[in-house]
This record gives structure tokens, sequence and C-alpha cells, in this order.
């Protein structure tokens, strides 16, 4: 019998691990609590809120799994884990769908002035000649990270007659290209090219701060820059002064440096400012508990 404890609130019942499996569910677990009864399972499901580091993974020697539902790892330190033979897996193709209608969702948002037109309208104003919007089409799409969520950003690009200029540190084959109408290019010359530029890249060394002063000062005037990877990649103090200074179009960030988010980035304007909720749909949640339940049982060859 397999022993499994589920430390974060999920839908227990779509795990769906089956007789070979022995679940603990326990979502309110302390770290405290985790120390103490971590060497008894062979498999511990996180989501974000639990930390899965070197301390956790010390006391865990029965260990052989870390499952975690959703796409960030961030709270699994992966190497230690690799070290002591833990795998570690997760279900970023179950967020696909979610985070990219959202994407596109703010970029039409920030194009028709949405937020404002919504909140003078119910202040009793009646804004009509201040708020022209920009279309979309004929635009420039910039992914920076073009992998699953990115792919299908700029196949919904595409549908609204954009074109796409793709960065990945991975090189992307020329017939995934193709039917995207997608274009490798530099990062420079992604920045300094688009019209609207979006986030999808994992915060490591080399992405930290990756979107810092110099290169937002790169973006055309009136563009577009969401994030909705990790809050790290963007310098928020930067972005915050571009925008008080009416140089771009809008930003849109679902994810902070430090979440609950402070500071500059709180009143700047033409911003969008949402409490990570990309994969927070009834569908990518279900999906992404399904999915690890799935490769928990792969893993363990369970039926």
């Amino acid at each position: 019998m397999v022993r499994v404890l589920v430390c974060d609130h999920v839908e227990i019942e779509r795990l769906s691990l089956g007789p070979s499996f022995e679940v603990d569910y326990r979502p309110a677990l302390s770290r405290e609590e985790l120390l103490s009864v971590a060497g008894n399972y062979e498999v511990l499901v996180v989501r974000s809120r639990t930390k899965v580091d070197r301390e956790v993974l010390e006391r865990a020697n029965r260990l052989k799994l870390v499952a975690r539902p959703g796409t960030g790892l961030d709270n699994v330190d992966v190497g230690f884990a690799k070290e002591r033979g833990v795998a570690v897996v997760n279900s970023p193709e179950s967020l696909v769908e979610a985070v990219a209608e959202q994407v596109v969702m703010v970029m039409l948002a920030l194009s028709r002035k949405l937020i404002r037109a919504d909140t003078g309208t119910r202040s009793g104003k009646w804004e009509k000649n201040g708020l022209v919007g920009r279309e979309m089409k004929g635009k420039v799409l910039g992914v920076v990270g073009f992998g699953r969520i990115g792919r299908r950003i700029a196949e919904v690009g595409k549908a609204l007659g954009m074109s796409t200029l793709a960065y990945d540190v991975i090189s992307v084959p020329p017939d995934v290209l193709g039917p995207l109408s997608a274009r490798m290019v530099s990062l420079d010359e992604l920045f300094s090219s688009s019209d609207y530029i979006t986030l999808h890249v994992p915060l490591t060394p080399e992405t930290a701060h990756m979107v810092d002063a110099s290169r937002i000062a790169r973006m055309k005037d009136r563009s577009v820059l969401v994030n909705m990877s990790r809050g790290g990649v963007v310098d928020e103090d930067a972005l915050a002064s571009a925008l008080r200074e009416g140089r771009l179009g809008g930003a849109a960030l679902d994810v902070f440096e430090k979440e609950p988010p402070s500071g500059a980035i709180l009143s700047a304007p033409n911003a969008i400012l949402t409490p990570h909720i990309g994969g927070q749909t009834e569908e990518a949640q279900e999906n992404a508990i399904e999915v690890v339940g799935e490769k928990v049982r792969a893993f363990f060859k369970a039926p």
C-alpha cells in the first residue's frame, strides 16, 4: 500500500488514486506537523501553500514522489529532491486554456480601456469621446516563452488577425511556427517590435528581472505588457514608472514579487492587477488534480 499525504486544499475525490493507495487528506497541516509526519509517506501532494524544501525532504525518508497540481514548482526544491531520488511531477498542461483566455481578456480590456469605462460610468461620468480604443487586428504579438500556453495565445492571436514574434531558450521547429504565423526572434527584437508582450517563463536566476528598466525602455509607445508567469520576472518599480510616464498603453499583472503586492505598482495607471488567478477556472482546477492523479498512478504502475 502506497501512503499519500495531501497537504493542501484539493477536490480530493478527483485525485482518484484507487485501492493501491492510502490517502491522508490534511489540507490545514502546519509546517511543524508536516515535518513530524513526512517520514510516513511515499507521496506528498501539495499546492503552492506547502513548501517542500530541503528540511522537509530530509525528514521524508520514505518519500518517492512529490506531486503538484498546477504549473509552478517554486515551492519545491526540485534539485535536492533529485539528489535524494525523489521524483517531482506537476500538471502544467491543465492550465493552458485558463491562462491563455485570461491573457487575451486583459489585452482586450486594456485596448478598449474597459476598466476606466466601467468605473466612470458607475460614477455618473459619460466619457465616450475620451475612450477611443485600439483594435488588436494587424498588431504584433510578442510571446516570451513559447511552450503550451504561449503557443495557444499565438493561436488565438492569429484568429484575431495578429502576427507573432516568439522568444524561447529552446528551439521551436518551423512546422510549429508556420501554422501560428509566428517567427522566432531575439528578446531585444521582440521587445522593440511588439505591440503586445506576454510573459510565460519560470523564475530562475536568468529570468529574474528579465523585464527591467532598460528592457521596458525598448518597448514601443502605447504597447502593452502582460505577466501571467512569475512575479520576479518583472521589475515592478520600473514598470510602475513607465506607466506613470504614460509611454506604455498598459500592463496586466497576475503575479507579483511579493504576494499580496505592495509599493508603486498598486497606484500605477492603466494597470490591471489580479490575485494570481490565471489558472483559477473550475475546469482547470478539476483537470489539474485529475492529471496529477494519473501521473501518480503511472509512477507506481497502478491501475
